[in-house]
C-alpha cells in the first residue's frame, strides 16, 4: 500500500513457495519514478527556443538515482540548466559548480552513499548530428525533484526546408506528458508539416503566419509504442513565403538579420570532381554503399554540367585525364560502369588526390573542354574514411597546399565514419568556399551521401556580395558568399543605427547568364515591445527573441595569433568580458568568478616605474584568499580597434590557481 499506482506496476516481482508476492531487492532495481514531462519549442523567425522540463518523485523507502538525458541539436547552444529539489512546498534550487571529472565523480559518490542530494553532468555524445546531454542525481527518499533544460538554435534551411527535431524519450510511460511547439513567420508559411509517430494524439492548427502543434499521448498510446514509453523524435518541417528577390529583414533590439534565399532562378551548370577514396579501410560495406551512392548521383547530373572522377589511396587515378567531360548519356553510362570496377586496398594520400582535383578544376585556358563562354562553377567532392597515411600526412601541409592550388573551387569534405580526420576535412571545406559533413556508418550510409549531394547540386549563384548602404549598419557579419544552392538560405546579420526602420541593400552576384546588381529599400519587421508576436496572429502568446548580451553586458571575441608561438602562446580565441555589470548573481564559471564576488583590492604601495614596468603593488582579496597583484602599463586591446595603452592589475602566472581555488589547465588572463 505504501507504493502509488503509478509506481507499483513498475515494481519487479518475486513468487515464492508459499505464493506470497514480495518486493525484489529495492536498492538494486531500477525503478522509474517520471511524473510529469513537457517539451516546448517556440520558433520566431528561424530561431527556436525549447525547454524541456522533466519531474520525478523518489517515493521508495531509499536514496535513488535519477537520470535526465536529452538529445540536443549539434548547432544548439544550452542557454540555462536548473535542477530544483523540494521536501517542503518552498524547494531549493541548486547551481552547479565545475570541477575536474574525476573530482566531480569522486564527490558524487561520496554524497550518494551518505544518501545526500547530488548531481553529476556527464560528458556530450554526438550521435548523428546530436549532442547527449545527461545529468544523474542521486534523490533521498520521499523527495520530488524538477530538471528544466533550455537551448537555442538557429534552424538551417536545406533541400527548401527548415526541419525541428525534438526527441521525445522520458524513460518510461509518464502520466502527463505534453508536447507543444509554435512556429511564427512575418512573411508567413508555405507548407508546414509534422511527421508521423507511432503515435496519435497530434493536434495542430495553421494560420498564414503561425503554426501550433500540441501533443499528448495517454499512458496506453506510450506503452503502445514501447513498453518502456516513448523513444521517438518530433520532427516538424516548414518553409516560409518569400517574394522580394534581396530577401526578409527583421530588426531586434538595435540588431538586425538579413535572410537571403531567392526563389525561381535558373540552375547555373557546374563543373564536379568527385575525390573517392578507395583505401583498404573502405573494403566491405563502406566502398558497397560508396558505388550505390554514386550510381544514382551520377544519374542525377544535368546534361549542361561537366564532371570527372578520382579514386585514391597511396596511388591516384583520374577517370578522364586531364579534363571533366559533358554530362552526357553515354558518358555517365561510362562513368557508371567505372565505379562498379573500382576496388579498396593500399593508404590513404589526400594531399595528392586534392591537388589532381585541383588540376581538373582550375585547367588551362588551352584546355580542350573549355570554352570563353563558358559559366560553370567549380565543385570538389572528396570523400574520405580515414586519416592521412601516404605522401603528405601534416595536416598543415596540407591545408596550404589545398589553399594555394583549389583557386576559386569549392571544396565539400564527407568523413565516412568515425575513424576519418573530420577536424581535418572540417578546415579543408571551410578554408575553400565549402562545409564539411560526418557520414554515419549506417544502413542508410548510401541515402545520406546521396542527400548531401542533392543540397549542392543545383548552385543558382556564385560571387554573392550583400552591402548596407548610407552607413545604416554596422559590424555586420559575414556578407560575401562563394555560392547560393537551391534550397538553401544565406543569413547575415550586425547592428543598425537608432531609428532605422528601412535598410538599403545592395545585391551583386553572378548568375548562369550574367553578372547581377540590384539595390533595394527592404522594408524591416520590429517585433513589439513586450517581445511577443501577437501582431502575427498567432494562437496564444508566442514568446520572440529576447534581447541580445541585455543592459550592461558587453564582450569581446579576438584570435590571438604569434609570430613565435611556444607551448604558453598558441594561436587561439579569447573571450573578454568588457562590461559584466549587467551578469546575475547566479553566473559562475569563467565568465562570473569575479561578478558579483567577495573581492577587494587593498592597495599598498606606489612605486616608481621598475624594469619590470610595474607602477604599484597591491593585495587582491577574494573571499578569504590574497595574491598579491602589480599595477603595470600594458597595451590593450579591449575593442574591435587598435590596441591602445592603459593600466591594468596583474596577478601573476603562479598565484592564478591560488586564486581560483582549484587547478585549472588554460592559459588565463585577468584584468581587473
Amino acid at each position: 500500500s505504501k507504493y502509488s499506482w503509478t509506481s507499483w506496476p513498475l515494481v519487479a516481482l518475486k513468487m515464492t513457495k508459499n505464493l506470497h508476492i514480495v518486493p525484489e531487492a529495492l536498492t538494486t532495481i531500477e525503478i522509474q519514478y517520471v511524473t510529469e514531462f513537457h517539451v516546448r519549442s517556440s520558433v520566431v523567425s528561424r530561431y527556436a527556443r525549447t525547454t524541456v522540463h522533466s519531474s520525478v518523485w523518489n517515493q521508495l523507502p531509499v536514496t535513488k538515482e535519477a537520470v535526465f538525458e536529452v538529445d540536443l541539436p549539434s548547432t544548439a547552444f544550452i542557454s540555462n540548466f536548473s535542477i530544483k529539489t523540494q521536501i517542503t512546498l518552498d524547494g531549493w534550487l541548486y547551481v552547479a559548480q565545475v570541477q575536474e571529472r574525476a573530482t566531480a565523480k569522486k564527490i558524487y559518490d561520496e554524497a550518494k552513499r551518505k544518501g545526500k542530494t547530488a548531481g553529476i553532468v556527464a560528458a556530450s555524445l554526438r550521435e548523428r548530428e546530436v549532442e547527449k546531454f545527461r545529468v544523474s542525481v542521486s534523490v533521498p527518499s520521499g523527495t520530488r525533484m524538477s530538471f528544466t533544460l533550455s537551448y537555442e538554435e538557429l534552424l538551417q534551411r536545406r533541400l527548401g526546408r527548415y526541419e525541428l527535431m525534438l526527441g521525445l524519450r522520458p524513460g518510461q510511460p509518464v502520466q502527463n506528458l505534453t508536447l507543444e511547439v509554435t512556429v511564427a513567420e512575418r512573411t508567413g508559411l508555405s507548407f508546414f508539416r509534422v511527421l508521423p509517430l507511432r503515435t496519435s494524439r497530434l493536434l495542430s492548427n495553421t494560420t498564414p503566419n503561425c503554426g501550433h502543434v500540441r501533443y499528448s499521448p495517454t499512458w496506453q498510446q506510450q506503452t503502445s509504442f514501447s513498453p518502456k514509453g516513448l523513444n521517438a523524435d518530433f520532427i516538424l518541417q516548414y518553409d516560409v513565403k518569400l517574394t522580394d528577390l534581396i530577401g526578409d529583414v527583421q530588426i531586434y533590439d538595435g540588431y538586425f538579420v538579413h535572410y537571403f534565399a531567392p526563389r525561381g532562378l535558373p540552375v547555373v551548370p557546374k563543373d564536379v570532381i568527385f575525390v573517392i577514396d578507395i583505401s583498404g579501410s573502405m573494403i566491405g560495406t563502406k566502398i558497397m554503399q560508396t558505388k550505390q551512392a554514386m550510381a544514382t548521383i551520377l544519374g542525377d547530373l544535368r546534361e549542361g554540367d561537366h564532371f570527372n572522377i578520382i579514386t585514391f589511396s597511396d596511388k591516384v587515378h583520374i577517370w578522364k585525364e586531364d579534363r571533366t567531360v559533358r554530362a552526357t548519356r553515354q558518358n555517365v553510362r561510362e562513368a557508371q560502369d567505372f565505379v562498379k570496377k573500382i576496388t579498396a586496398t593500399g593508404w590513404t594520400n589526400i594531399n595528392s588526390a586534392l591537388l589532381s582535383a585541383a588540376q581538373l578544376v582550375n585547367p588551362t585556358t588551352s584546355s580542350p573542354n573549355r570554352t570563353s563562354g563558358d559559366q560553370r562553377i567549380p565543385l570538389v567532392i572528396f570523400l574520405t574514411d580515414g586519416e592521412a597515411t601516404a605522401g603528405v600526412t601534416a595536416g598543415e601541409a596540407i591545408l596550404r597546399n589545398a589553399r594555394n592550388a583549389l583557386g576559386s573551387a569549392s571544396l565539400f569534405g564527407l568523413a565516412f565514419g568515425d575513424d576519418a580526420d573530420f577536424p581535418l576535412l572540417r578546415r579543408l571545406s571551410l578554408e575553400n568556399r565549402g562545409v564539411a559533413r560526418m557520414v554515419y556508418e549506417d544502413a542508410d550510409a548510401a541515402l545520406q551521401l546521396k542527400g548531401f549531394y542533392d543540397e549542392v547540386a543545383s548552385p543558382l549563384l556564385s560571387d554573392i556580395q550583400l552591402s548596407y548602404l548610407d552607413d545604416q549598419a554596422f559590424d555586420v557579419t559575414r556578407a560575401l558568399f562563394p555560392n547560393y544552392f537551391q534550397g538553401s538560405e544565406l543569413v547575415v546579420a550586425g547592428r543598425v543605427k537608432p531609428g532605422v526602420r528601412d535598410l538599403k541593400v545592395s545585391l551583386t552576384a553572378t548568375d548562369s547568364k550574367q553578372k547581377l546588381k540590384l539595390e533595394n529599400d527592404v522594408s524591416t519587421f520590429v517585433p513589439e515591445a513586450n517581445g511577443t508576436t501577437s501582431s502575427l496572429g498567432c494562437v496564444g502568446e508566442v514568446q520572440g527573441i529576447s534581447n541580445f548580451l541585455g543592459q550592461g553586458l558587453r564582450f569581446l571575441v579576438l584570435f590571438h595569433h604569434y609570430k613565435h608561438p611556444d607551448y604558453l602562446q598558441k594561436p587561439h580565441l579569447g573571450l573578454y568580458v568588457v562590461d559584466g555589470e549587467g551578469l546575475s548573481i547566479q553566473t559562475q564559471g569563467l565568465l562570473g568568478q569575479f561578478q558579483h564576488a567577495d573581492v577587494e583590492l587593498i592597495r599598498a604601495k606606489d612605486l616608481q616605474s621598475t624594469d619590470a614596468g610595474h607602477l604599484a603593488e597591491a593585495v587582491l582579496r577574494k573571499g578569504a584568499t590574497k595574491v598579491p597583484v602589480s599595477l603595470q602599463a600594458k597595451n590593450i586591446k579591449d575593442a574591435p580597434g587598435r590596441r591602445h595603452p592603459d593600466k591594468c592589475w596583474v596577478v601573476a602566472k603562479g598565484d592564478v590557481e591560488k586564486l581560483l581555488g582549484h587547478p585549472y589547465q588554460s592559459y588565463v588572463v585577468n584584468h581587473f
